[in-house]
């Protein structure tokens, strides 16, 4: 081996240089354990750290913040129109409602055939929410009440003038605190009385 290595010299030579070379290339691999930040840039790295995942947080927060205050605001908004909606479909029900009960009433009044009307009102004070129905004519007699407490009441008594005085189907909501449907019955050419029907208010 030895007189293989006189031999060839130039061979040894550069296979110590490449070997030289290639520990050269590494030398810093071995430095990286022994090398520390000083504590004042580590203390200022972990701050960052710490105020970038503080700063996450506020924006993630604040985010959620905003959405749930939007979708408040969109289903309060909804719930609105909804109320609105359902207010105006029950204000025409209770239009069309009127209109038919003025026409029997209308008919029964002018023969003066009081106790039909009376059975008429009976019946719509069974429904749902109707409280008492009374029929007042256009001098201020209460002519038929499903409240026998009012039969020797006065028309003014029970309601304003300005409930009396109305003269189209009308629908007034916390009237001595009720909700009524004002139903004006037209004669041939005039306002022979009036009919009020009184519901409880609803409960929120």
């Amino acid at each position: 081996m030895t007189d293989y290595n006189k031999q060839n010299p130039n061979q040894q030579s550069k296979a110590e240089n490449l070997l030289s070379s290639f520990n050269a290339k590494f030398e810093w691999i071995e430095k990286i354990p022994t090398t520390q930040l000083p504590a004042k840039y580590f203390a200022i790295l972990v701050g960052l750290i710490l105020v970038v995942i503080a700063w996450k947080f506020i924006a993630v927060g604040k985010v959620e913040s905003d959405m749930a205050k939007k979708l408040e605001n969109e289903r309060a908004l909804i719930t609105q129109q909804a109320r609105e909606y359902a207010d105006q479909q029950y204000v025409k029900e209770e239009e069309r409602f009127g209109q038919v009960l003025s026409w029997a009433v209308r008919g029964e009044l002018i023969r003066n055939n009081i106790d039909q009307i009376d059975q008429y009102l009976s019946e719509i004070v069974r429904m749902k929410d109707t409280e008492r129905v009374v029929l007042i004519s256009e001098s201020g007699q209460l002519l038929v009440s499903t409240d026998k407490r009012l039969e020797e009441a006065k028309g003014a008594e029970i309601f304003p003038k300005e409930i009396l005085n109305l003269q189209k189907i009308s629908v007034k909501s916390d009237v001595d605190g009720k909700k009524i449907l004002v139903v004006p019955v037209m004669g041939l050419n005039k306002k022979i009385a009036t009919l009020v029907v009184s519901y409880k208010q609803p409960k929120f």
